[in-house]
């Protein structure tokens, strides 16, 4: 592949984004929302309980393939029971603590809080999960190992809910009536913030159309080359070369060295090997 050399260094900005929705092939970019979450952050680290919901939304295919990839605080990891929202479904995953404070449950209520309904700013959610009530995490100070209340931590101060491509909850779906809005109300906030180089963009999916994936993948290299790209199609040649050169070699090593590798193609398959969702490829 052949890469100008004036584009040796070039990253994706905002105002890269409508080319990019605009390649034959693609079919959607969703882009993660600095001032949403940064907001949301800050509120949620203030050791009290919010006065409005911090809400979460994240498509289903992103979760599943892609979240260890990404700084959103969304995973199964985060359930006492139950299950994510589906998307489109109006189904929310929410924390006892905010139960009680926003929506009167009790001791009693809370036991069957799974299946039944609440309202919020005019919209109806089926409750589908309970965020954990307490963190395994353990606090060193004085050298003393306590367990940490979940109240310390901010996740248990957020709700996750169905993905609506028309409501953005930090993950924002490219629409160009609304696109101007949303670049600057993010490079405003980057600025009063302090982030390095406002106009580029941060975690950027894109969604293609069956068989597209490769010659976006091509052209988006070329065109920034400075990027970091995971793929299913880049899955697939890393599987066949690593599978060729180097798992041979692995297997004829102590077991140790084994298990230490075996973290680390652990990790390559955590990264690489569930991105098998063909529509989706994350930049």
């Amino acid at each position: 592949m052949d890469i100008d050399s004036e584009n040796y260094d070039r990253m994706i900005t905002y105002e890269d984004i409508p080319d990019i929705v605009s390649m034959d092939g693609v079919e959607n970019v969703i882009l993660y929302d600095n001032s949403y979450f940064d907001t949301l952050y800050k509120t949620a680290n203030e050791d009290r309980l919010p006065g409005k919901l911090n809400l979460i939304a994240v498509p289903e295919s992103i979760a599943q393939d892609y979240l260890h990839q990404t700084d959103i605080p969304y995973g199964t990891e985060y359930l006492e029971e139950g299950r994510l929202p589906l998307d489109n479904a109006h189904e929310i995953t929410i924390s006892k603590k905010l139960l009680e404070k926003h929506f009167a449950y009790t001791n009693e209520t809370l036991t069957r809080a799974i299946g039944s309904r609440v309202n919020y700013e005019n919209e109806t959610y089926t409750i589908v999960g309970i965020i954990n009530s307490y963190d395994s995490r353990v606090n060193y100070e004085n050298e003393t190992y306590t367990t940490v209340d979940i109240n310390d931590i901010y996740y248990n101060d957020i709700c996750y809910i169905s993905f609506d491509a028309k409501r953005n909850y930090g993950l924002y779906q490219y629409d160009a009536d609304t696109f101007d809005e949303f670049v600057t109300r993010n490079i405003d906030n980057k600025k009063t913030n302090d982030y390095s180089y406002p106009e580029y963009a941060n975690e950027i999916f894109i969604f293609t159309a069956d068989d597209s994936e490769k010659p976006i993948l091509d052209k988006l290299f070329q065109e920034y080359p400075a990027e970091n790209y995971i793929s299913s199609e880049y899955v697939s040649v890393w599987k066949k070369t690593f599978n060729e050169s180097v798992l041979r070699e692995i297997i004829i090593i102590n077991r140790k060295i084994i298990i230490i590798n075996g973290i680390v193609v652990v990790l390559l398959v955590v990264i690489l090997l569930l991105l098998n969702k063909k529509p989706v490829s994350k930049v």
